[in-house]
């Protein structure tokens, strides 16, 4: 028969097991034998994977006046002249600038995995075992966009870390970290995995597309463990730890391993990542409330929130507002699975993406391109005016018709309907509520109509803003 225990809390890693059966295999045991039992597992995790991570030493270039960094603890600092009298005289030092950072090794034969910002203003790159030794290293590739670099040297016969399914991991499970911390080399910290697919970390000012798909860990992070491996409870890789925001919070954050193996394999075929691209800028269904209750019938699903006009999408019928709710038949339940299932596809390899939209659903066949080294970013909205003349004080539009379609906003009242939906001067609307929009009385009649209905939803206007398609939702309060 089972027996049934509780367990003190323990200060650091926290365990408590409350009411939690004893197998029959296992003898009568004290709390405190039970908790030198997860003493002993924390130890063997460390004793186990430490030897495959590494410390990074990274002598930076000397072009980055931006770095601020202290000088070397041998660089000499003044030189003394003989004599009583003499006085301290200022010699000018080259100072090197260093940084370091962690990594761990996943080839026998010295194949190393980190973060890209650990090498990438690197013009000399030491690379320290464990075990003492030192080797030079060197950039195989890396991939700025998801912070991941392969560094290389040559030995043979290393201990290596093995990966995880991190699609597997669950939140609440145990993780350790590893790394060097303030220079504090091999520091061994452990936590829990306290949420998945962590985005938005970046923030909006960011110049490259967020390829975001972090785990959060409360495990303690400090600069140093960038590129460290977090690990399971048999020492095996669920992610790259990567990224700290607000670190007094316990907010920090790692590449899942599964993305890993993917850019690390990519890499090692053809030194360079190639990603799929469609072209378009989506979020979760449900993120933005508004949004949310408009497009209710949809369920679930991946937005089209615009279309870039060089995009293999903008030749298409896909629009924005539609709904993406499969790609070749895989279900897409947020932004997130959207682009987890494209970027297991291939480069030029034809989509077919089920879409939902308000007047019926459509499948469309899309051919993916590889991904911009550099994608135009998002159009900064002017500050509404105060127009001398408005053409609808309802809306507070100053409308121009223009050919072959569409009218122009010429502006915007200050918090009018029209500023509140974001529209700005220079926005071409083409289509209102599925029907499009041949002149500026055309417009008005078409928002009048579908406002008209008083659901409190809103009307969709598909809109062109400096040659992207997009979508505003107006609504009157």
């Amino acid at each position: 028969m089972a027996r049934t225990f509780t367990l003190p809390l323990v200060t650091g890693s926290l365990w408590i097991l409350l009411a939690a059966p004893l197998p029959a295999a296992v003898p009568e045991a004290s709390s405190l034998e039970l908790m030198r039992l997860f003493e002993r597992g924390r130890c063997e995790v460390f004793e186990k994977a430490a030897p495959a991570v590494v410390v990074i030493e990274a002598e930076l270039r000397q072009d980055l006046p931006e770095l601020e960094v202290e000088p070397a603890p041998d660089q000499p600092q003044s030189r003394r002249s003989g004599g009583a009298n003499s006085t301290e005289v200022r010699v000018p030092q080259e100072a090197p600038l260093r940084s370091e950072g962690s990594g761990f090794i996943v080839r026998e034969n010295g194949v190393i995995l980190t973060n890209h910002h650990v090498v990438v203003h690197a013009q000399k790159i030491t690379i320290r075992l464990r075990d003492g030794r030192r080797f030079p290293g060197r950039v195989v590739g890396a991939d700025e966009r998801t912070d991941v670099a392969v560094v290389q040297i040559e030995a043979s016969g290393l201990p290596v870390l093995e990966f995880v399914d991190s699609d597997q991991v669950r939140v609440g499970q145990w993780v350790g970290a590893i790394g060097a911390p303030f220079s504090q080399e091999w520091s061994f910290t452990s936590g829990m995995i306290s949420g998945k697919g962590r985005t938005r970390l970046l923030g909006p000012a960011s110049s490259l597309p967020l390829l975001e798909d972090y785990l959060q860990t409360d495990a303690v992070i400090s600069p140093g463990h960038s590129g460290g491996p977090l690990l399971d409870l048999e020492g095996r890789v669920v992610g790259m730890n990567t990224l700290i925001t607000r670190a007094e919070r316990g907010l920090a954050f790692a590449v899942p391993s599964n993305f890993l193996r993917q850019t690390l394999l990519q890499i090692l075929a053809a030194g360079r990542v190639s990603r799929p691209w469609l072209g378009i800028r989506v979020e979760t269904l449900g993120d933005t409330p508004g949004l949310k209750e408009r497009l209710a019938a949809a369920g679930n699903g991946a937005v089209v929130l615009s279309i870039e006009p060089d995009g293999p999408s903008f030749r298409t019928d896909l629009r924005p507002a539609d709904v993406i709710q499969a790609i070749d038949g895989v279900p897409i339940r947020s932004g997130m699975d959207l682009q987890r299932e494209l970027f297991s596809k291939k480069v030029g390899q034809p989509l077919q993406l089920s879409v939902w939209r308000p007047n019926g659903r459509k499948v469309l066949s899309i051919p993916t391109v590889e991904i911009p080294e550099q994608l135009s970013s998002l159009p900064t909205a002017p500050a509404p005016v105060q127009p001398k003349e408005l053409g609808n004080e309802r809306f507070g539009l100053v409308l121009k018709d223009i050919r072959p379609k569409g009218v122009r906003v010429e502006s915007v009242e200050a918090g009018s309907a029209g500023a509140r939906a974001d529209l700005v001067a220079g926005d071409i609307i083409t289509d209102v509520e599925g029907r499009p929009v041949r002149s500026s009385s055309d417009c008005l009649t078409s928002l009048r109509s579908a406002l008209s209905k008083g659901t409190g939803a809103g009307a969709i206007l598909q809109i062109e803003r400096q040659g992207r398609r997009t979508f505003v939702l107006l609504r009157i309060r």
